[in-house]
């Protein structure tokens, strides 16, 4: 038997489509984008890995929610700021409630990624 989280398959074989992880990860970090918990998603499908986690390191979600000066300078974002964009996101359903600033989690009913990467989350423990 196969199994169904190494293949992309939605529900009732509903459509789907792809996307370039490098432009969404772009993306998440142009303040042009729109607000914080959009951003957020997009920096979730930019570094998603085939169980739907993206792993960042300490500190990267405030870099990339953050702005750039004139000088080019990274602002990072607050942490207070992403707390509560990484919340809101959760809020509307955008990404998983086990999500926090380390580990992103997209829902498997919505993204799925191919398998040529990798099954495992240091954050959350999982292999």
């Amino acid at each position: 038997m196969t199994d169904p989280y190494r293949k992309i398959v939605f529900a009732g074989g509903s459509p789907w489509a792809a996307f370039s992880q490098n432009e969404m990860y772009k993306l998440a970090g142009e303040p042009s984008t729109g607000p914080l918990h959009i951003r957020v998603l997009f920096a979730a499908m930019g570094k998603m890995n085939a169980l739907g986690h993206a792993e960042l390191r300490v500190g990267e979600l405030a870099r990339i929610l953050g702005n750039v000066t004139d000088a080019g300078e990274v602002l990072a974002c607050r942490r207070d700021s992403v707390s509560a964009a990484i919340r809101e996101a959760k809020s509307r359903g955008l990404i998983a409630p086990e999500s926090k600033a380390r580990c992103l989690v997209l829902r498997h009913h919505i993204f799925q990624k191919s398998t040529k990467d990798r099954w495992r989350c240091s954050v959350h423990d999982l292999e």
